[in-house]
Parts: C-alpha cells; sequence; structure tokens
C-alpha cells in the first residue's frame, strides 16, 4: 500500500532528444540517399539515424550529441508501459534537438520494432498527428522550445536528472516528488555532451542518482520505479 502522498500527475519530459528529420545538409551524401532509397523515402523525409548516417554527420554541428532515435524508442517504451502511466498518473512529451515538441498520449501504443517506430515518427513529422483508426489522438508535433513546453504544463517543480546535479538517493527523490502535486522530471535523451544552459536554468533543482552516467532508459525506469514503490 502506498503512503500519503499529493501527487496528482508527474510529467516526464525527454530533452534535447537525439531525434530530427535529417538536415539539409545532409540530404545529398550517399549514406543518406542510399538508406533513403532503400526504404523507397526521400532524403528529406527520414530520421536521421547515426547506425546509418555517420559519414554523412561527420561535419554537423553537435553531432555527438543527435542522431539517436533509439534512446527515445526505448525510453518511451519504458514509461508507457510503466504501472505509474497505466494509472493515469504519468503524463510524457518529447522535446527535441530540432525545436518541436511531441505530446504522447498515455494509451498510445508504440512499435516495439524499431524501423517500425521510425516509420510512425517520420508520419509525425509528416502530418504532425497521428491518431487511431477511431479518430483518438495519439500523438501529436509542435514547433515548440522546451521553454514554451514547461510554460504550458505549469509544473509545481522541475528536476533535471543530470551528472552535474545534487547526488542524493532515488529514494530521497521520489520522496520530494511525490510531495508535489505536478512535478516534471526532465531526463536527457541525447547519447554524449553536456546539457545545454538553457535547459539548466529552466530546472528548479538539478539530481545526481548514480556515481557514474546511465543509459536514459534506464533512467526513466529507475525514477518511475521508485516513485512507484511510495504511491501504487
Amino acid at each position: 500500500m502506498g503512503i500519503k502522498h499529493m501527487l496528482n500527475r508527474l510529467l516526464l519530459v525527454l530533452v534535447e532528444a537525439a531525434l530530427e528529420i535529417v538536415p539539409p545538409e545532409c540530404r545529398k551524401h550517399p549514406s543518406v540517399v542510399k538508406d533513403a532509397r532503400r526504404r523507397g523515402k526521400n532524403p528529406g523525409s527520414i530520421l536521421l539515424d547515426r547506425s546509418y548516417h555517420h559519414a554523412a554527420m561527420k561535419d554537423i554541428k553537435n553531432s555527438h550529441k543527435r542522431g539517436r532515435p533509439d534512446i527515445i524508442h526505448f525510453s518511451l517504451l519504458e514509461a508507457l508501459g510503466s504501472p505509474l502511466n497505466k494509472k493515469g498518473m504519468l503524463e510524457t512529451y518529447v522535446s527535441t534537438v530540432d525545436g518541436y515538441v511531441i505530446y504522447v498520449k498515455p494509451q498510445v501504443r508504440l512499435p516495439k520494432n524499431y524501423d517500425r517506430f521510425k516509420g510512425l515518427i517520420e508520419q509525425l513529422y509528416e502530418k504532425q498527428i497521428i491518431t487511431s483508426p477511431s479518430g483518438e489522438e495519439l500523438l501529436r508535433l509542435e514547433r515548440k522550445t522546451l521553454k514554451q513546453l514547461l510554460e504550458e504544463l505549469t509544473p509545481s517543480a522541475v528536476y533535471l536528472m543530470s551528472e552535474e546535479g545534487q547526488e542524493i538517493s532515488l529514494r530521497e527523490m521520489a520522496s520530494e516528488m511525490i510531495n508535489n502535486h505536478k512535478p516534471a522530471v526532465m531526463i536527457g535523451a541525447f547519447p554524449h555532451g553536456v546539457f545545454n544552459e538553457e535547459t539548466v536554468k529552466l530546472a528548479s533543482k538539478a539530481v545526481k542518482v548514480f556515481e557514474e552516467s546511465l543509459e536514459a532508459w534506464t533512467v526513466v525506469s529507475r525514477v518511475l520505479c521508485s516513485v512507484e514503490a511510495l504511491i501504487l
């Protein structure tokens, strides 16, 4: 049985997510053209993916933080499959490296297959909305900054999971979070590097829960499990 708490809903935001359509400066590169042809698509309509486009990415800005849709895929599967989400107590958002926000409805069932996931997100970039056969909205894409998203969501506190943050235990952080009505937790969804200064400034508290860096989906899982252990 969970303990008494104030938490009504937890806002999970995957920030600086390494998710974007191949940028214009890479679209003529042979690795991108070959991948697009293999998939029967236009080079300007596919996701940047380091697994296929490494050579094309060498000279683009912040290349070390880009081209990893798999991080977002794994992290979303963790979040959407969690008991907290199934109880209707989790809202999930993705703030991408190219200035978009993806609104992820709790009932969406994302493909487990990575290629199918990429195809779905490419469709989202094209149509801005994905609906169920009955017309129910599942995913929505909007041009929006992280700052604008947080202003819209009005969280009661904003936690940033960061290697540069205050070192506390997951249980201690979860205890703090459940004493808020609507806290947000921001988790970096990029492979390497540090958070942008603007992201850090948006947090009311930066926290570190392990002495080494962890994969984004591991952090998602640990944070949600810690909250669930206290209230479910």
